[in-house]
């Protein structure tokens, strides 16, 4: 069903409703103007922030700030629901722009907070309950405090940020906006080449017979990438630089001995907290275990008899997908029936993130594709699905739920400004809740060929999000030392490099459609070009849930909710201690590995066994 074909009745309770926030957009941009008011206010502060009442009055100016905003993006989501609609897209490009306007009033903030120094305001924090909440904030605060300019400066390079960010955009250019339309002729048809339709071709087309064809389609659906290498190689190199000469900018101690100045993956990792020993296990975890990996893609190769077994034929079905439809309303029910086991005060939030107005369930002909759920700051949390009645619409909803339930816990146990969990640990409450739908699914499945399906695609799950995120943190932790040590990169270097990294994660299990041909595939990671540093952050995810899903199991459901309720209120390694995780420990990686590797085993017993 589309969602424009929903009756009234069914739109209130299938379809988002923000009118709480604003009534319309008119409403929207009056308070878009507020931003003003609160400059201005914190302006008549502007020399006086060492006097503790000025520095309270700032604070709560800020929290005011910071809520507006969450109410004024959340509203822009309506955007997400019509693609083509240009009065939303004017309403977006207005925030981002008074934002611009807002960071260059208040740039004087940071250096003056500098000078009133951490030892003076721990001490009114000490003295003051109503600060409390304030610790960590600016704990985290003076951890930058070296790279903190003078007002001059940091006014300057925020008069430039437009400018010097504007680099990471020519990447969504080059990529989506000035995309050749590429045909392929598939079942005798000549079609656009759609990330759906190449989708659809390599998992479901005939295993021996369109071998070639997945080939050949492979190579189509890159070329676009392969013909604008040169530009997308040189587009990273700048973001690569900009991030390197940000540091140089502000390591303003003078230090003439190199070797003490931040790398750009440490000055990533400073914020959290996470030593750089943590990055380094990760990727030798990944690299030790990759066995794992080729095990999964020899399951393949020798259950389909392939002669040669190419990266094309990886994403090949060994069963299809259970048809049995899944709508709406049972998906929510199973959901709730599944997440029963977190107990009473999880089915709470629960319930409360599946209230009507916060999930928009169906798909549309503009409408974002995907699914994501955002909230926070004092604004409810809400859920983009595009429902297809199938299991992995089922999978969707628990994941999405996930975070809605970490944000509403957060909210309830946590004061701002640690109501703002971070990324580190986002996707963890998420996977936990895919690890337990897994479970039911495949404990309930009624046949042999849907238990291969449910294992194939957890599998795949674990390894995408696992093994693979891994290898592109290498990728750019290795990519951003070349440009360190000033060496140029290019179009084949970063080719070569990539190739070289993913042999590490399981790709040499893989034969080559052709020894001299490049590929150029890894400028699709759009988190190369927007989020550096980002995608580890999905490979400790999924170690931790795995961690806390066991402990789900053996009765222990307390060290999963004492981790949604602790916010940003810690280090999120510190929130995982208390959370009985310990990712400085390598034994850390078990759970998830031996999970794993479990889940071969059971397919490759069900693939071998016909009475199974």
């Amino acid at each position: 069903m589309k969602r424009s074909q929903l009756n009234e009745k069914n739109k209130k309770k299938y379809c988002w409703d923000f009118k709480h926030l604003f009534a319309n957009n008119e409403s929207w941009k009056k308070a878009l103007s507020e931003f003003n008011k609160f400059a201005e206010q914190l302006l008549t502060l502007k020399g006086k922030l060492n006097n503790i009442n000025n520095f309270k009055k700032y604070l709560t100016i800020s929290k005011q700030i910071a809520m507006l905003g969450s109410k004024l993006v959340q509203y822009l989501h309506y955007g997400d629901l019509d693609q083509t609609n240009l009065e939303l897209q004017q309403l977006s490009s207005l925030f981002t722009t008074q934002q611009s306007k807002l960071a260059e009033k208040l740039a004087w903030i940071q250096p003056e907070i500098k000078k009133i120094g951490f030892s003076t305001i721990k001490n009114w924090i000490a003295n003051d309950s109503s600060l409390t909440e304030y610790h960590h904030d600016m704990e985290v605060f003076f951890k930058f405090e070296k790279f903190i300019l003078n007002e001059h400066d940091e006014t300057l390079l925020s008069k430039v940020s437009k400018s010097r960010n504007a680099v990471s955009g020519l990447y969504d250019t080059l990529v989506y906006a000035d995309k050749e339309k590429t045909m392929f002729n598939y079942q005798n048809k000549e079609q656009e080449l759609t990330q759906t339709l190449y989708l659809n071709i390599l998992e479901n087309s005939d295993p021996i017979k369109d071998q070639q064809l997945r080939v050949d389609v492979t190579k189509k659906f890159y070329e676009d990438i392969k013909n604008k290498k040169h530009s997308l190689a040189q587009v990273y190199e700048s973001i690569i630089k900009i991030a390197i000469e940000e540091i140089k900018i502000r390591n303003n101690d003078k230090e003439k001995d190199k070797s003490k100045h931040l790398t750009t993956l440490e000055y990533s990792l400073l914020g959290d907290d996470v030593p750089l020993v943590l990055y380094e296990n990760l990727v030798k975890t990944g690299q030790k275990h990759a066995i794992l990996v080729e095990q999964f893609y020899n399951l393949k190769h020798q259950f389909f008899k392939f002669k040669k077994f190419y990266g094309s034929d990886t994403n090949l079905k060994m069963s299809t997908l259970p048809t049995k439809k899944i709508s709406v309303e049972e998906g929510i029910m199973a959901v709730k029936k599944i997440l029963n086991i977190l107990g009473d005060e999880y089915l709470q939030q629960l319930n409360l993130a599946l209230l009507p107005g916060r999930i928009d369930y169906y798909e549309d002909t503009n409408k974002r594709t995907g699914a994501y759920s955002t909230g926070g700051n004092g604004v409810e949390p809400i859920i983009l699905m595009n429902w297809d009645d199938t299991l992995n619409s089922l999978n969707t909803l628990a994941h999405e739920l996930g975070h809605s339930v970490h944000t509403l816990f957060v909210e309830k146990y946590q004061k701002y400004p640690n109501t703002d969990y971070p990324i580190i640990l986002a996707e963890v409450a998420s996977t936990v809740n895919e690890h337990l739908v897994f479970d039911y699914l495949y404990n309930n499945a009624t046949n042999k060929q849907d238990r291969i399906y449910l294992l194939q695609t957890h599998i795949e799950t674990v390894i995408g999000t696992f093994f693979r995120q891994i290898q592109f943190a290498e990728f750019e932790w290795e990519a951003h030392k070349l440009m360190e040590k000033e060496t140029p990169l290019n179009a084949d270097i970063l080719a070569d490099l990539f190739e070289k990294i993913a042999n590490k994660y399981g790709q040499k299990a893989l034969d080559k459609y052709d020894e001299k041909v490049k590929g150029y595939s890894w400028p699709r990671i759009s988190h190369f070009f927007h989020s550096p540093y980002y995608v580890y952050k999905y490979a400790t995810s999924i170690t931790v849930s795995y961690k806390l899903y066991e402990d789900v199991k053996n009765g222990k459901k307390e060290n999963l909710l004492n981790f949604l309720k602790a916010g940003g209120s810690k280090y999120p390694l510190d929130i995982l201690k208390d959370a009985g995780v310990d990712l400085t420990q390598i034994d850390v990686y078990n759970p998830l590995l031996n999970n794993l590797q479990k889940m071969i085993n059971q397919l490759a017993t069900l693939i071998t066994n016909k009475d199974n």
